[in-house]
């Protein structure tokens, strides 16, 4: 009789087990790759939800971006996270006196991915917007009952490619995403944001001013000592974003 009651608990268990639906996330920035990969999931009628995590230091034109699809009636979750009190990324790193570094990624951590996996549903897929040109990035964290899918890097999919795709389907391409004081995006980046938003730049100033070691986000000087320099005007019109 014991024998019986483990094995039908057993059938129990795997008959449980074989009803549970795995879900299917995108992880999407609203930027080019991220776009280009949530069109041709829907273009294959693969059922999957859209997440997108706010950290509220995105470029203005991310979150231009983001409402232009809302406004064609593009669905995708909207996250605001609550990190220790604060729901904007800005003003945590002001109440912890932290500095955007490119070795020490908290930011990612705390409002961008730690945000994300704690709304999904496990057993899920993800899906990464990883291109072709960017297979060597192909690590992410293991989690518990989470598979992750790259398709553009298995479709052999490049950057440029994407933003084709995303012309073929009749959208205006975004910008790259990411916040607008994220080390990563070097002095050109930095210079644009003083040209184009000298408020936002003023208040990276302020994370570096006010920072107990001293610290400065690029490596050979601060960012108040590239206020008032025009010599990269001409090369920044110049470049690509």
């Amino acid at each position: 009789m014991y024998l019986l009651s483990m094995y039908q608990e057993a059938i129990h268990i795997r008959n449980q087990k074989e009803d549970v639906k795995v879900k299917e996330y995108l992880s999407f920035g609203a930027g080019v790759n991220s776009t280009a990969l949530m069109l041709l999931l829907l273009d294959q009628d693969i059922e999957f939800e859209a997440v997108y995590v706010d950290p509220g230091t995105e470029w203005p034109e991310t979150y231009d971006y983001l409402n232009y699809l809302k406004s064609l009636g593009y669905e995708f979750t909207w996250l605001k996270p609550w990190v220790e009190g604060e729901n904007n990324l800005y003003d945590y790193l002001v109440k912890w006196k932290i500095l955007p570094s490119v070795f020490v990624r908290c930011c990612t951590a705390k409002f961008k991915t730690g945000p994300f996996y704690e709304y999904i549903e496990t057993p899920a897929t993800v899906y990464i917007g990883y291109d072709f040109g960017e297979s060597t990035r192909r690590h992410v964290k293991k989690i518990d009952q989470v598979a992750y899918k790259f398709p553009l890097i298995e479709k052999g999919i490049t950057r440029e490619r994407c933003k084709d795709i995303i012309k073929d389907h009749k959208l205006k391409v975004p910008r790259k995403s990411g916040c607008w004081f994220c080390p990563f995006q070097g002095l050109n980046g930095f210079m644009r944001l003083r040209n184009k938003y000298p408020t936002l730049y003023q208040m990276v100033m302020h994370l570096e001013e006010t920072n107990p070691k001293g610290f400065t986000i690029l490596k050979n000087k601060p960012l108040s000592g590239y206020w008032q320099d025009n010599k990269l005007l001409d090369y920044l019109e110049a470049a690509p974003e």
